[in-house]
């Protein structure tokens, strides 16, 4: 709780400054001993459930090359807090929810875009929770997410790439998520792609609450790159959140933006 109250305090002032830090400590962020092993995602089960409505858009050709180009225009937008031209694109199609981000933020090897959902075939009232610790700083979400999609540059002796669920402190990780396969870095390292299995995130959820942001641990500017821009990790209740109809177009003009 003393973590939360001092980030609270700093408010908005947090996420307005593009400075860059150097790296975090590799020895700080990329042991996890508490962190449960991941589980395989099977190559064989990637497919939504049978006769599920999520609808069967066209893939972008992610592999790290030209990633956010892959992408319509219709499915990008500009995050909030960024550290320069950054960009951010999110769809899906019967298979697999597609998120890339370009940012230098990737120059260094340790921090991370975290992708908060909150995935089912039906969604409750929205309740603000808290998100997955990192660096010593752990941020407010405007729900209550079901998964946490969570990737760096550098995987890591620990294997940090996963979808994680929501126990006590964010340590389980339900599915793998191996580079090359779900993960793709640009050769600038400017880019970041994750393409998640629905299996993953309970498969078949046609209803999705998001926000993500990149966990950059500057005194003053802990979290950049923040979708939607009005999300506030830094402050609860957290801000804004994109809620997601699956079984319509990924079109970011279809999504609703709440509260």
């Amino acid at each position: 709780m003393a973590t939360l109250v001092a980030v609270a305090v700093a408010g908005c002032a947090r996420a307005n400054s593009g400075a860059h830090d150097p790296e975090p400590d590799a020895a700080e962020v990329d042991a996890r001993p508490g962190d449960a092993p991941p589980a395989v995602v099977p190559d064989a089960a990637v497919d939504a459930a049978p006769g599920c409505a999520i609808s069967g858009n066209a893939a972008p050709a992610i592999d790290g090359v030209g990633d956010l180009d892959d992408y319509p225009l219709t499915q990008r937008l500009a995050p909030g807090a960024m550290l320069g031209a950054d960009g951010v694109a999110i769809t899906w199609d019967a298979t697999k929810l597609y998120i890339t981000v370009g940012s230098t933020a990737f120059d260094a090897d340790y921090e991370p875009l975290h992708i908060y959902v909150e995935a089912a075939a039906a969604l409750a009232a929205a309740a603000p929770a808290a998100g997955k610790e990192y660096s010593g700083l752990v941020p407010m979400l405007p729900f209550t997410p079901t998964h946490l999609i969570a990737a760096r540059r550098t995987n890591g002796v620990d294997l940090y790439d996963a979808v994680y669920l929501p126990d006590a402190g964010w340590t389980t990780r339900g599915a793998a998520l191996d580079p090359g396969t779900h993960v793709f870095v640009a050769a600038d390292h400017h880019a970041l792609s994750i393409a998640v299995p629905w299996t993953a995130l309970g498969g078949c959820p046609t209803a999705l609450r998001l926000a993500l942001h990149v966990v950059h641990a500057v005194s003053a500017n802990e979290w950049k790159d923040l979708i939607p821009a009005s999300h506030t990790p830094w402050l609860a209740p957290g801000g804004g959140y994109y809620q997601l109809d699956l079984t319509g177009s990924p079109g970011v003009a279809s999504w609703t933006l709440l509260p």
